[in-house]
């Protein structure tokens, strides 16, 4: 086990010089890597140094081994994707400043303005996905801040970010969308470091700063949750929210508290193991398609076909391969390594992880070069596909539906920029000079 987790390890590492390289990267593909390992690697090494503490650990084993394969090819297809990448100097002029703001706030909109509309068929596929253009907004002005040095503009930002996670906190009793969202901000911070080393090390601390918050949110998770759905004031939520911070711990694996709460929230290899297992066995058979399938079907909009058949959701598919009994009161993903395996075994694995790598590289280089060239309203058509795209634990019908409700609101996006853009343009262009006659008045 020890070995897989060393190799998915060292992908990350790889990915990190891959995308570093010429600077043409958002670092979205970082964003992808980080967050599959993070529901796959802490659970892998809680057993690793727990030993017969936690139960399952020849199915973690085999999982954490295909989840090692898969981010291998993942990193295959990043490379291809970028391996012709242009080599990025001088940005070219643009109002970055503005379109960042105007990305954060009209996100920011979509989210908390337009909630109320999410339950509408499609329209609420396109209100969650291009709602996401917030997370852009504040990569572009965490990143502008950080290259000018400024602490001032560095802390406005960090709280601008901070919002949506603070707010799926005290209303959801939630952290790991909040997670994911923060994940694919600061993972251009990688990008943006001075050196390799330097960046290492930022994503090592990042990490250990994520696992340490994580295991004191999993301590008081149960309380949250009963305060947050109980219907409880704003006040008692923020309260509950911040015990979290009495008898805050660093993450002890010695600790089998702690163990425990990797093992149970960031553990997808035990799913993996059994469905693995139980198909050698015979016991289930392989989908041979059917999800990717029904993810293609999800390209539809529900709007246009009121009774398609397929949901979001995965925990039918994970009960149905793992055998394992499943609380319909919890929200189980199958996660990407599992769902690429059981349609097509080692080879869907393979094929599908590359394509993946090649797919968000593919989306992360022309966001970038897009930036770049100040051509900012075509960032959109590629920035929120790719976020949408980043969802390691989510199934492909999930997903599909999500990139396309988000390259649809990409382009309206990219039309409401253009309209701020011209009418910006037609308020600082000078006023035409009349001519004038021989005596000085107007013609």
């Amino acid at each position: 086990m020890i070995f897989d987790i060393i190799i998915c390890i060292a992908s990350l590492a790889v990915l990190l010089q891959i995308i570093r390289g010429r600077q043409a990267s958002l670092g979205l593909p970082l964003a992808y890597l980080a967050s599959l390992l993070l529901i796959h690697v802490p659970g892998a090494f809680a057993h690793l140094v727990g030993g017969n503490r936690l139960e399952g650990g020849e199915f973690v084993e085999i999982g954490i081994r295909y989840t090692a394969i898969s981010a291998c090819c993942f990193v295959a297809g990043v490379w291809f994707a970028r391996r012709q990448a242009p080599l990025l100097r001088t940005p070219a002029a643009a109002d970055r400043r503005a379109f960042a703001i105007f990305c954060l706030i009209g996100g920011w909109v979509f989210v908390y303005g337009l909630s109320a509309l999410a339950r509408v068929p499609s329209l609420g596929a396109a209100i969650n996905s291009g709602g996401a253009v917030w997370m852009l907004g504040a990569l572009l002005g965490l990143r502008a801040a950080f290259e000018a040095g400024s602490a001032q503009r560095i802390l406005v930002w960090s709280g601008a970010l901070a919002v949506y996670p603070t707010i799926m906190l005290v209303s959801g009793g939630f952290l790991s969308y909040g997670a994911a969202a923060v994940m694919i901000v600061i993972s251009v911070l990688a990008i943006l470091a001075h050196s390799y080393w330097r960046a290492v090390a930022g994503v090592t601390i990042a990490s250990l700063i994520g696992l340490t918050l994580f295991v004191n949110y999993f301590e008081h998770r149960e309380d949250i949750r009963e305060s947050v759905w109980g219907g409880a004031s704003t006040s008692s939520r923020i309260g509950s929210v911040g015990e979290i911070f009495t008898n805050f711990h660093l993450i002890d694996l010695d600790s089998e508290k702690d163990l425990i709460a990797l093992d149970q929230r960031l553990n997808q290899n035990l799913f993996v193991g059994l469905a693995v297992t139980r198909i050698n066995d015979g016991e289930v058979a392989y989908l041979n398609g059917q999800s990717v399938v029904d993810g293609l079907v999800a390209l539809v909009p529900r709007a246009f076909w009121a009774d398609k058949p397929v949901t979001g959701g995965s925990g039918q598919i994970v009960a149905d391969m793992t055998g394992l009994q499943l609380n319909e009161d919890t929200s189980w993903g199958v996660g990407n390594v599992m769902e690429f395996y059981i349609n097509f075994g080692l080879t869907g694995l393979v094929v599908g992880f590359a394509c993946l790598g090649w797919l968000i590289g593919f989306l992360d280089l022309k966001a970038a070069t897009a930036e770049w060239r100040g051509d900012l309203k075509s960032v959109f058509i590629y920035f929120l596909p790719a976020v949408a795209v980043i969802q390691p634990g989510a199934s492909v019908v999930e997903i599909s539906g999500s990139a396309g409700a988000a390259l649809l609101v990409g382009y309206a996006w990219r039309w409401a920029w253009s309209m701020r853009e011209s009418r910006s343009g037609a308020a600082r262009r000078p006023a035409p000079q009349l001519p004038r006659s021989s005596a000085g008045g107007v013609v």
